[in-house]
């Protein structure tokens, strides 16, 4: 007897498979890949923690996450000086934020502490990272998707990293503004309004900065009239080109699945 598969599976295997290039979604490739998938349902708050043994590869078909890592070192400290797990996931560094349509490279757990936690209700795609590319190999377009949109991470990251050493608290809250226009409201210029899912805390975190700096930024930011703010999550950015000259980058930056 066939088994039923539930509307939520369908839909974020649908949604992973229209973030694929041209009409590769249809593809044999995307089939295979599809059933090498497992989706999975993260409530709020909750987490998927690292595998033991292997990477994996998550898709996020909808909803937005934090990843957070420790190291490996600091982990196994923690543990031997009898530090309960809550505080020892409240001193987590928050290493990126993602959103709908991203892939993200979930370590295995040997190399460190890497877990992903639902901002909102969290719905995703979950491959072991050499299952998924193995199989994708078969078509070189979705594997040089799959590349870029690793090489746009790495982008992220080491700018991220060099603001942490060489950017001014302003800079880094502008150029993160400027990034999640983009990444959730697909704007580069003008004006725009984006739900924020993170915390304050959490953009401290990742940015190097105290949740006090931070809440000092925005309201400096108010003053100058590049964002108004309507309560937690809504912010409204009022001249992109503006922000991003605070952040000192005079650009956005871009990143798609579909390159």
């Amino acid at each position: 007897m066939a088994t039923l598969v539930q509307p939520a599976e369908k839909l974020s295997m649908a949604a992973f498979r229209d973030a694929m290039p041209g009409c590769h979604g249809a593809s044999r490739t995307a089939d295979r890949l599809c059933c090498a998938g497992e989706y999975r349902f993260i409530p709020k708050g909750e987490e998927l923690a690292a595998d033991p043994v292997g990477d994996r590869l998550v898709f996020v078909a909808s909803g937005a996450a934090k990843l957070v890592g420790q190291s490996a070192a600091a982990r196994n400290a923690s543990e031997a000086n009898g530090i309960d797990s809550e505080s020892v996931r409240s001193h987590n560094h928050v290493l990126a934020f993602h959103f709908a349509g991203d892939i993200v490279s979930v370590l295995r757990q040997s190399d460190g502490d890497f877990r992903l936690v639902a901002l909102n209700d969290l719905e995703l795609v979950i491959f072991a990272s050499d299952e998924f590319l193995d199989v994708a190999q078969d078509d070189p377009v979705i594997l040089r998707s799959v590349l870029a949109r690793s090489l746009q991470a790495l982008h992220r990251s080491r700018t991220k990293m060099m603001q942490l050493g060489h950017r001014s608290a302003r800079q880094r809250i502008a150029d993160f503004l400027v990034s999640m226009a983009e990444r959730l409201a697909g704007s580069t210029c003008g004006k725009c309004e984006v739900l924020l899912p993170m915390s304050r805390r959490d953009i401290g975190d990742s940015l190097g900065l105290t949740i006090e700096t931070v809440s000092r930024q925005f309201s400096e930011l108010r003053e100058a009239g590049l964002v108004e703010t309507e309560g937690r999550s809504i912010v409204r950015l009022t001249d992109l080109e503006k922000l991003a000259e605070e952040a000192g980058t005079g650009q956005a930056r871009n990143g798609t699945f579909k390159n």
